[in-house]
């Protein structure tokens, strides 16, 4: 923006900072004099992100958040059942499970053995406390209303796996409380819904990875870099829907629903149905891909259909190496050679050279192991690899499906 931006130390306290003109930058803050009667201080509730952006080195967070994460406190914050530590005093990181509340007194039963039954603390002094693996929701903050599973506690902070986006949020514990509720948050608004491929007002284009109120999270088709823009409805121009394919690192032809894998670029490794192809770019869903509602982005040559071909099936010899592959070959194939198809009955069976019971069947050598595509039936477009051959029937390991099938 050809702003001159200067680095000069201040002459009072000594400090460094990016000077424009006669503002003073700090870590992209403005540092600036106010007086104190500018300014409220009261019933401020800082939220962990902003805690942690402005707690100095050396600071004690633990203690910030076990006394921030308080403030926000509802009456009837604590009920009977409720696990929970203590955070001040003598007997701080004490664990147990509130009894009953009285006013601002709150009883609980420790879980250690050598202290009393019961013990009295004031409701400042507790905290609530969750273990991985609890359903919780959360009823304070930014994040009020997301649903989700605890999968880390560090002190008073939760790190929890979001029912809806699948990513994860750190909320204070004291914002929390144990649900079995699961929210299913928005997932339509406008002609636009959740998964829908999107083209965008500047002509890129992404996958809507979450709805919001009033706007969308897309996944940018960027394979090199993983991109989420908030976008408002005005700003996308239409759904793509057409249909197409694209060619893989091996020369497979790869449409959506295929499994493929990635096996080059920043998402090496993954693997998962593809939902959307478009310019060659493959938005694929792997269920363990916990951000971005499981969705990765990567270029079709990036990836390898899985059971597909290692290379070009007509430089394998598909198409002679023998007759019966005939009723695995494309549509496109078989129009071309109409006369390849395997003879039915009896040429099949006969116990001749490809036949099911002669001893000359080295047919079977030829079909068994080789990756194909079904062409018809219940299983159609499924590929797979030949695991036996026993006469007209073929024995097929579906990839997508991890399960053997049998068909003619």
């Amino acid at each position: 923006m050809n702003i001159p931006v200067e680095r000069r130390r201040d002459r009072d306290s000594g400090e460094y900072f990016e000077m424009v003109g006669a503002l003073k930058f700090e870590d992209g803050f403005l540092r600036k004099k106010v007086s104190i009667k500018s300014i409220s201080t009261q019933n401020v509730k800082p939220s962990l992100d902003e805690l942690e952006k402005f707690g100095r080195v050396g600071d004690d967070v633990n203690e910030d958040v076990a006394r921030l994460s308080t403030l926000s406190r509802k009456k009837g914050h604590f009920m009977k059942g409720d696990a929970v530590v203590v955070v001040k005093g003598d007997l701080k990181d004490i664990r147990g499970c509130v009894e009953k509340v009285e006013d601002s007194i709150v009883h609980i039963r420790p879980t250690r053995s050598d202290l009393p039954k019961t013990l009295a603390f004031s409701e400042k002094d507790l905290c609530k406390y969750f273990n991985p693996g609890d359903h919780v929701k959360v009823v304070f903050g930014v994040q009020e209303g997301v649903t989700g599973m605890v999968v880390k506690v560090e002190g008073h902070v939760l790190t929890i796996l979001s029912d809806t986006s699948k990513e994860h949020i750190r909320v204070f514990a004291d914002h929390v409380v144990e649900s079995s509720e699961v929210t299913t948050g928005l997932t339509r608004i406008g002609d636009y819904e959740l998964h829908d491929l999107v083209l965008l007002d500047n002509l890129s284009f992404g996958v809507i990875v979450r709805v919001e109120s009033e706007a969308f999270q897309v996944l940018k088709g960027v394979p090199d870099k993983p991109e989420v823009l908030l976008v408002k409805l005005r700003e996308i121009k239409y759904k793509i829907d057409r249909r197409t394919s694209a060619k893989d690192s091996k020369n497979n032809t790869v449409s959506t629903k295929d499994i493929v894998r990635v096996i080059e670029g920043p998402c090496k490794g993954k693997q998962g149905p593809v939902e959307h192809i478009h310019k060659g770019i493959c938005f694929i869903h792997d269920r363990h891909h916990l951000e971005h509602s499981g969705f990765i982005c990567a270029k079709a040559q990036s990836c390898v259909l899985v059971g597909g071909s290692v290379v070009n099936s007509s430089r394998m010899g598909v198409d002679t190496a023998d007759p019966r592959l005939g009723a695995f070959r494309s549509p496109a194939r078989i129009l071309q050679s109409p006369g390849g198809l395997p003879p039915r009955g009896p040429y099949m069976n006969s116990g001749g050279r490809f036949g099911g019971g002669g001893r000359g069947g080295r047919g079977h050598d030829a079909l068994v192991s080789r990756c194909i595509k079904i062409k018809s039936g219940p299983y159609k477009g499924y590929r797979g690899r030949v695991k036996e051959v026993n006469g007209a029937l073929v024995r097929v390991e579906l990839d997508s499906l991890m399960k053997i099938v049998t068909g003619e």
